[in-house]
């Protein structure tokens, strides 16, 4: 059946499960969803490999249109050569055939080049990718890959041979072969047509930049932002113990973390050693659930008392659930606001406390002293014990810089053991002595744990991967067609000045003066670039819409970036347009008119 037949049969079951459920909550199942499988790989994906996509082909389109404009130029120039084939006999399509032919050998000759630069970007393309994401391992130069590689090659040649034949081929022989036809015949209508691609070049190029410019500032925005934590100077460690259900091995686990920690303390340079079942920015974040407010002489004796209690909506409150020590937060520095953190008071007989974030304290607790209040979050371990909230610690962005903090609740590792932690360890020594000095304590303890080292720099690193990933492919594309844009604008303007050698000579020779042909030929050129300009801007504020979902802190519509990209634009194609201007200045207007 199809994805939708199979989500509606789903979405009836699970209403129907509710509708007839005794049960009553919002935590309760409402409704269900079917999502293929590809799509719930790679849907988080999706989104970013679109935009550079979409990246990849303005920067083609770019290439191309600079090729094309050279191909014009050169047929401008053979425009004598052309007429004297057509006198000869050779009919247009003959001449076309030529020019199929030539455009194919230069883009089979460019698309080899660049499948064999492929080879060697590729392996770099992986090492700069995000380790999320999917079917990194698959990406190579494959069969389907080559043949892609070559059927774009051929498209592009016969657009290109195509375009630049039909306006080659379709002015009058005669007046190629007419008095001073030196390829002046055309020449005008050549410079037209370069012109509106040069403007069509620059308003890809300010759509591409303007995107990198936007994923730019928001990868320094969400670098601006206070992740609630220490991240330099932090080794970790991953240690996973057997999973147990007997209180006895549970306890037995939490002496042997303790033991660990404390030799951990005794390494040369360790300043604090502390553990938590979820490292920040590591697998998702904490796990979450709903807890229930209680007070000590309101323990229900049965299931369906507790069940009843979670339907009073007062009561309820959802936090994420993590299982830290005290030195965590020390080591992490992570700030306490008020109360304490866990301490030797609080043993695995002793009362069972928590120590809450500041947005859960905000959330749950508005305008009141959190501290002292008691809770029920037994769905999370299944330890019915209440916790009593003895501390409120600052927030984190546990699920990425860009997210925002969510309610927290810590409970201490001792009290609510667990199987798998991370030891987080402050250390001014070498990470390397560190971490062998670490494994060789864990040895000691037991030889056959294994463990996982990485140091907390790399994490936060990580986190960032994609957006950096973003940022630098589509920067790269940028600043390429930026170039590739310049160089359109500069052939464009020096082909017109060198085919108005003559006519600058004639106004020189009128009384023009050089400021007077500067102006001219960088008004031509000026009147191309704005164009472009005015398109692109138009372009991009339709267009940057589709990475609005990859910004952060910066909207799609940016005045900064876009004044920015623009002034950078222009002030490129002035430059590229001020080096010919300046150069027709210098036309001596004797040998001009000797030459025509």
């Amino acid at each position: 059946m199809t994805v939708e037949q199979a989500n509606g049969d789903i979405s009836a079951i699970a209403r129907r499960i509710h509708d007839t459920s005794s049960e009553q909550g919002d935590y309760l199942l409402k409704d269900g969803i079917v999502v293929p499988l590809q799509d719930s790989i790679t849907g988080n994906a999706r989104p970013m490999l679109l935009v550079l996509l979409g990246a990849v082909g303005f920067l083609l389109l770019v290439a191309c249109a600079n090729v094309a404009n050279l191909l014009l130029a050169q047929a401008s120039v053979r425009e004598r050569e052309l007429a004297i084939r057509s006198a000869l006999g050779a009919a247009r399509g003959r001449l076309i055939r030529q020019f199929l032919t030539e455009a194919l050998l230069l883009s089979l000759a460019g698309g080899g080049l660049g499948v064999l630069g492929a080879f060697c970007g590729v392996a770099g393309l992986i090492a700069l990718a995000p380790g999320n994401l999917p079917r990194l391992d698959s990406v190579s130069i494959s069969t389907p890959v080559l043949v892609f590689a070559f059927l774009l090659s051929t498209a592009v040649a016969v657009g290109l041979g195509a375009f630049t034949a039909a306006r080659a081929t379709s002015g009058d022989p005669r007046k190629g072969l007419g008095e001073g036809g030196r390829g002046q015949a055309g020449a005008q209508g050549s410079q037209r047509v370069g012109q509106v691609i040069v403007a069509a070049q620059i308003a890809i190029t300010l759509v591409l930049v303007v995107g990198a410019g936007l994923l730019g500032r928001s990868l320094m925005k969400v670098l601006e932002v206070n992740p609630g934590f220490r991240v330099d100077k932090i080794v970790t460690m991953d240690v996973s113990l057997p999973w147990v259900e007997d209180p006895k091995a549970k306890a037995s686990q939490a002496i042997f973390f303790s033991n660990l920690i404390d030799r951990l303390k005794q390494i040369p340079g360790v300043r604090k050693v502390g553990a938590t079942s979820g490292l920040p920015l590591v697998d998702g974040g904490l796990p979450d659930g709903m807890f229930l407010l209680m007070a000590q002489n309101e323990i229900p004796k049965t299931t369906d008392g507790l069940v009843a209690m979670f339907q009073q909506k007062e009561r309820i409150g959802i936090a994420d659930f993590g299982v830290v020590t005290d030195g965590y937060f020390q080591a992490l520095g992570i700030p306490l606001i008020r109360g304490r953190i866990f301490d030797e008071r609080d043993g695995a007989n002793s009362p069972h406390v928590a120590v809450i974030s500041e947005s859960l304290a905000r959330d749950r607790w508005p305008n009141q002293d959190p501290i002292g209040h008691t809770i029920e979050f037994g769905n999370m371990d299944g330890d019915l014990r209440l916790l009593t909230i003895v501390g409120i610690v600052g927030d984190t962005h546990e699920y990425g810089l860009d997210a925002p903090p969510r309610p927290t609740l810590y409970v201490d590792l001792f009290q609510r053991p667990r199987a798998a932690i991370t030891v987080t360890m402050l250390s001014d020594a070498d990470t390397r002595s560190v971490a062998s000095a670490a494994r060789g304590i864990l040895q000691d303890l037991n030889p056959e744990i294994p463990a996982r080292f990485r140091t907390f720099s790399q994490v936060y690193s990580a986190s960032l991967g994609s957006r950096r990933f973003n940022v630098i492919l589509i920067g790269f594309f940028g600043i390429t067609a930026l170039l590739l844009a310049t160089a359109g604008v500069f052939g464009v303007i020096a082909y017109s000045v060198s085919r108005r050698t003559s006519e600058i000579g004639v106004r020189v020779a009128l009384g023009a003066g050089s400021g007077d042909v500067l102006r001219m030929i960088l008004g031509q050129g000026l009147r191309t670039v704005f164009i472009g300009v005015a398109i692109g801007i138009a372009g991009s504020l339709a267009l940057t819409r589709a990475v609005e979902s990859l910004l952060f802190g910066v909207t799609a519509t940016d005045p900064l970036t876009f004044g920015g990209v623009t002034l950078l634009l222009v002030g490129a194609a002035l430059l590229a347009c001020y080096i010919p201007a300046r150069r027709a200045t210098k036309v001596d207007p004797v040998v001009a008119l000797r030459y025509e």
